[in-house]
């Protein structure tokens, strides 16, 4: 049986939880008033690493892992045309580092079937 958590402790988490959000929208602003680009590659990233960091249980429905696969994939994309947008070589950069993982991520795992 979990302990009843106080009202007190509620209420702190909920005024941690609204000032996170509210910080990060301000870092966001300021960002964006820095450089509209920059204000959304900092949006983009930190969706691509919330979707990373977040995993599905094992018990959830068919769709959260692929709301959680599109969500990065949205992301990077959004993050890779920041990059264009700001400075030609650093999108060019992204996608071969993009291309250099995903080559490293194929070779290894292993074989589906061995020797069929």
């Amino acid at each position: 049986m979990t302990p009843q958590r106080t009202s007190r402790a509620l209420a702190r988490e909920a005024a941690g939880l609204i000032l996170t959000a509210f910080g990060t929208l301000g870092v966001l602003i300021a960002l964006g008033m820095i450089h509209v680009l920059l204000g959304l590659s900092a949006s983009m990233a930190g969706l691509l690493v919330a979707g990373t960091l977040t995993k599905p249980e094992p018990d959830a429905p068919r769709w959260a892992p692929r709301l959680r696969y599109a969500t990065c994939g949205v992301a990077f994309a959004g993050l890779a045309g920041c990059a264009f947008a700001l400075y030609l070589p650093l999108g060019f950069l992204c996608v071969a580092l993009t291309a250099a993982f995903v080559g490293l991520w194929l070779s290894s795992r292993e074989p589906a079937t061995e020797g069929a």
